[in-house]
């Protein structure tokens, strides 16, 4: 049977560990004066330091503390404080994923740190006092710095067994993409919303395409550049209200005031040893104050997007490929137009493919 001071060893620290969080991201959330923010070194790294260094200071008071016994204490109580974000629907999984490592690193750090005073300094109610109030120490002295924002290019290649031309016409009209034509993405797993379609309005440069993702997502690519068979490029316009408030949470919201994408493209080049390589491009502004953590997020969230997209890309091109070799007439004179393409966006007519595509394409 646990003993009351066994209790309060383990229970109380991890509660109070938990209340103190959750009232700052609360308080932080409503901020009136905007000199604290929730994506901010003060609440992502100083919050989280301070939460496990509490958390080993309450365990501190009922029981011995070791470095390692230390370290646990914190991890738990962060643990917990994350799970109940998310319970309380105050943050979507897609963002607790992304702020885990941090979290828990800086929390655990607090911990050993706040360990480490009590075995050596005796901390007392002063020390504990301080160490509650750092973030919302910080969080002023953050909002002075001077404004910075973090431009970021992210290229991905893919390389596609068919001609150039006919991987070009599977990019501009992207119809009712199915689950499995996506293969796995980590970044679909966590939270992010599938695409469902594209829809090419027009031709050429000032055409616009359409994209649609599940949750109701929409927003504009604006193409910039259009040269079949070699590049596609295009600037993002997300309209009011293209991103619903349900389907991405507001600190990584696409258009929000963290982070935001500018343009992108693709390129395509015949691959040396035949077929093609397709490269998408994609730009994107990080204006938070944890540049590098929100770049190497930013990088890495649509680097594995970018290979979902260019996965569909290619079974779509090497399938209509396979439609047109298996239409080839007998001879060249004959007229013939294919149908049957259960994987194509649009119906696929051969003939206007062979006319407009160069030998080195066909090859």
């Amino acid at each position: 049977m646990t003993t009351p001071s066994s209790t309060a060893r383990i229970v109380w620290p991890l509660v109070i560990g938990v209340l103190y969080g959750m009232s700052l991201r609360l308080g932080l959330a409503r901020d009136p004066t905007g000199l604290w923010k929730i994506v901010s070194t003060a609440f992502l790294i100083v919050t989280p330091f301070s939460l496990g260094a509490l958390a080993v200071l309450m365990a501190a008071r009922v029981g011995p503390t070791t470095p390692r016994r230390d370290a646990g204490v914190a991890a738990k109580a962060m643990l917990l404080f994350l799970v109940t974000m998310f319970v309380s629907l105050l943050e979507g999984l897609l963002c607790i994923v992304l702020v885990l490592p941090v979290f828990m690193l800086a929390s655990v750090l607090g911990g050993m740190l706040a360990g480490w005073l009590h075995r050596h300094a005796q901390a007392g109610k002063g020390t504990v006092s301080a160490i509650a109030l750092l973030p919302l120490l910080c969080g002023p002295l953050e909002a002075s710095l001077p404004p910075a924002q973090s431009e970021q290019v992210v290229s991905t290649n893919l390389h596609i067994d068919a001609p150039p031309g006919v991987v070009f016409d599977q990019l501009a009209d992207v119809r009712r993409i199915r689950h499995d034509e996506l293969g796995f993405a980590f970044v679909h797993l966590i939270g992010l919303p599938k695409p469902i379609e594209a829809d090419m309005q027009g031709s050429g440069p000032g055409a616009v395409r359409v994209s649609r993702w599940e949750k109701n997502v929409h927003f504009e690519e604006i193409i910039t550049t259009w040269e079949r068979p070699r590049a596609m490029h295009y600037r993002f316009h997300i309209p009011p209200g293209g991103i619903p408030r349900d389907a991405l949470d507001e600190h990584v919201e696409l258009g929000g005031a963290y982070f935001t994408v500018l343009d992108g493209g693709y390129d395509l080049a015949p691959a040396p040893g035949g077929g093609t390589t397709l490269t998408l491009t994609t730009r994107f502004l990080n204006r938070s104050q944890l540049k590098l953590y929100g770049d190497l997020w930013g990088r890495m969230v649509l680097q594995d997007f970018h290979r979902a997209i260019l996965g569909l890309m290619r079974s779509r091109a090497e399938a209509a490929k396979a439609v047109a070799a298996a239409c080839a007439p007998a001879t060249s004179s004959a007229p013939y137009t294919c149908t049957a393409q259960p994987f194509l966006t649009q119906p696929f007519k051969v003939a206007s493919h062979m006319q407009t595509s160069t030998p080195a394409e066909a090859r």
